[in-house]
């Protein structure tokens, strides 16, 4: 069972990231999981490329440990509105 709270905004999950009491791989598994147990009904997300997140999320984990930070958003998963031309 995760023990990411779910009443965090994106702001407080970037803080949670920033200060390591998350990781990206463990926020973007527990939000996969979500999208897996409530996305049929509603049909929220159409496209998903799970396997590019995850490597992903694990380069921001890697980048972390090393100090770095790509930005305010940085580790942050999220989903974007399919009316964007993304490549893929």
């Amino acid at each position: 069972m995760s023990t990411i709270d779910d009443t965090l905004s994106a702001t407080g999950l970037a803080s949670a990231l920033a200060e390591g009491r998350i990781g990206s791989r463990e926020l973007l598994e527990h939000y996969l999981a979500r999208i897996a147990q409530r996305n049929t009904p509603v049909n929220a997300v159409i496209a998903l490329n799970a396997e590019q997140a995850r490597r992903r999320a694990d380069e921001a984990d890697a980048a972390t440990r090393r100090g770095e930070r790509w930005g305010p958003l940085h580790g942050l998963p999220m989903t974007i509105k399919d009316t964007w031309v993304l490549r893929g």
